[in-house]
């Protein structure tokens, strides 16, 4: 899965850090303070990706089932099931609940928004919403149970239908389009099938 990580060094982010630490000091704004989050985060060795170009990167379903549906999703972590909704301009709207009001902000208790862009592809069918069955987290690489919804769950959806997945992404939103990328591992068989039987509507 090419998460369209974002390039910059250890040694690079830990000077920018430096830099708007010394500027929060004196003026603060939102756009700093974001800035310096992402820094912290690739201070720590973590990957920070743009949502936006992991799916544009990802691209669309063109064939089968799946037609007209992104080839990734991201729901947040405490979540077992998403649902995804595509529209006529690209845009995507994933949910951990079939329905439901997501206006506001890009990312909230029960969405996640991307605004790709990118228009659906021409298919033969095209779909414009789907249903998937949500990957665990390992213990190895899971927060606290009290702290799981502030993480989400990105993944490569071979079919929008109950087929587990194979390799998700643990992410931290930092903000806006911004993520750092806590963890990234392969489900094993065993995990897929445990994941196989949870019942999907």
């Amino acid at each position: 899965m090419d998460l369209g990580t974002i390039e910059i060094t250890e040694e690079e982010a830990a000077a920018r850090v430096a830099e708007y630490e010394s500027v929060l000091e004196s003026e603060r704004s939102a756009e700093d303070a974001a800035i310096l989050s992402a820094y912290r985060a690739a201070k720590r060795g973590l990957p920070v990706i743009s949502l936006i170009k992991a799916f544009q990167i990802a691209g669309y379903h063109t064939t089968g089932v799946s037609a007209g549906l992104p080839k990734l999703a991201v729901v947040r972590a405490d979540s077992k099931e998403c649902w995804v909704s595509v529209a006529s301009n690209g845009n995507l709207e994933f949910r951990n609940k079939e329905w439901g009001n997501s206006r506001g902000a890009l990312v909230g208790a029960s969405h996640v928004r991307v605004d790709t862009g990118v228009s659906q592809p021409r298919t033969d069918r095209p779909r414009w919403r789907g249903h998937t069955v949500v990957p665990m987290v390992p213990p190895r690489h899971r927060p606290k149970r009290s702290r799981l919804h502030n993480f989400h769950i990105l993944w490569e959806v071979d079919e929008w239908t109950p087929v587990p997945p194979k390799d998700p992404a643990l992410l931290r939103h930092i903000r806006g389009d911004l993520w750092s990328v806590m963890a990234v591992w392969d489900l094993t068989e065993m995990e897929r099938l445990v994941l196989s039987q949870r019942r999907t509507v």
